[in-house]
């Protein structure tokens, strides 16, 4: 009996095993799958917005003085005394630098030297002509009383009752006189063309003299204009050569704010230039607002350029320090008929998605400029043509956004 029951115990624990199995296996197959669905995206709306708007582009500036001015020596003297320092203003007329001017006024006393002697040249060579013509009469005169001589000697051969020699002698004596003659009336022929020559040589003395005094009044260099110093470049006691460089000079009223443009945005400057159209911008330097207006477009482009060089001018403060960079935020001509969208709700450059019935869709686009505010926040300018007012934009940045995703619009706080 025992060995009975120890050989029925496996098959009775195997079959309550295979029942339970089998059990398991239809309770699985009777019982519901569950469907594992996909979460939900939740996403932000703009709603669109067909409008006219200014755009803007950034730029990179540097302030330019045109009114730059290096001052040189006109002549070679020593630096006796410089008056200002750099970075000082200065008024019109100010003395900046003083020269040595003992020198020079050594060469005006020699200039005037030179003009009073050939003033003098000329007061003789009028007195000279004025007394050739009076030595001319009497030169006449002479050979008249030298002819009868001739006559009077050339009678007496005849009648054999003079010599020959006597004959000669009054014919040299004429012929002398006539000489005496020819040469006085060469020199009042001569006058007028001595007279020229002794004029220019005066002319050139006076102009000699005239240049010898601006040197003189050279050796106190004074400001052109109301500016400030930008560079010093010799100190008391310097020895300067003609043309050698003192200092250098700006206006700080004509200063000007120079950027390159991109070609892209040049010829709507132009147009809005030639429309007489007020291009405006803005810098901030230390936390100070510049209001600019462009002035006008270079006529020039360097070789390797990128654009087109711009310049603006304040119509506000005054401009930083020469020299200084500015960030300017250029508003240009403004764009009609518009849709404005943060960046985020740009993909791939030229498409946005529109959440119509909850999914999205996709639709191509075209961006016409960007617009950047006053605190810093950038958004793209798109062509409005495709938009109607009040369309969900979506404005959330979906890693895999594809047309047809189920998502949920949630309000922004």
């Amino acid at each position: 009996m025992k060995k009975f029951i120890k050989f029925l115990f496996p098959l009775v624990f195997l079959a309550v095993g295979i029942a339970g199995f089998q059990f398991i296996i239809r309770s699985q197959a009777e019982s519901p799958q569950l469907i594992r669905k996909a979460p939900e995206q939740f996403v932000f709306v703009q709603a669109a917005e067909i409008k006219d708007v200014v755009p803007t582009i950034r730029l990179f500036g540097v302030v330019e003085a045109p009114g730059f001015a290096s001052l040189s020596a006109a002549t070679e003297a020593d630096i006796e005394m410089v008056a200002v320092l750099e970075g000082e203003s200065v008024k019109n007329g100010d003395l900046l630098i003083s020269l040595d001017r003992r020198d020079i006024e050594l060469d005006v006393q020699q200039r005037q030297a030179e003009l009073r002697e050939i003033e003098a040249l000329i007061a003789s060579d009028r007195i000279r002509h004025a007394t050739d013509k009076r030595a001319l009469e009497t030169e006449k005169s002479l050979l008249k009383l030298t002819r009868n001589s001739v006559e009077r000697a050339r009678q007496l051969v005849q009648k054999n009752a003079g010599s020959q020699a006597t004959l000669d002698e009054a014919l040299q004596s004429e012929a002398r006189q006539q000489l005496a003659i020819i040469q006085r009336e060469q020199s009042i022929s001569d006058f007028p063309i001595r007279q020229e020559q002794l004029e220019a040589r005066l002319s050139r003395a006076e102009a000699t003299l005239a240049g010898a005094r601006r040197n003189l009044n050279r050796t106190s260099i004074r400001a052109p204009f109301d500016g400030r110093i930008a560079k010093v470049m010799v100190a008391t006691g310097d020895r300067v050569v003609r043309g050698g460089k003192l200092l250098d000079i700006y206006s700080q009223s004509d200063l000007e704010v120079r950027a390159q443009v991109p070609f892209s945005h040049a010829s709507a400057m132009q147009q809005a230039i030639n429309g007489n159209q007020q291009v405006l911008a803005q810098a901030i330097h230390e936390n100070q607002r510049i209001n600019l207006i462009l002035h006008r477009l270079t006529s020039l482009v360097e070789q390797g350029q990128a654009g087109i060089d711009a310049f603006f001018r304040t119509t506000s403060v005054q401009l930083p320090a020469l020299g200084s960079t500015l960030d300017i935020l250029v508003d240009m001509p403004v764009l009609e008929n518009v849709v404005v969208v943060p960046p985020d709700a740009l993909y791939n450059g030229n498409r946005i998605y529109v959440v119509a019935d909850g999914t999205l869709v996709p639709r191509e686009v075209s961006q016409l400029g960007m617009r950047i505010h006053e605190n810093g926040t950038q958004t793209i300018i798109l062509d409005g043509s495709g938009f109607s007012n009040g369309e969900n934009i979506l404005i959330s940045r979906l890693p895999r956004a594809v047309s047809g995703m189920q998502v949920r619009i949630v309000e922004q706080q």
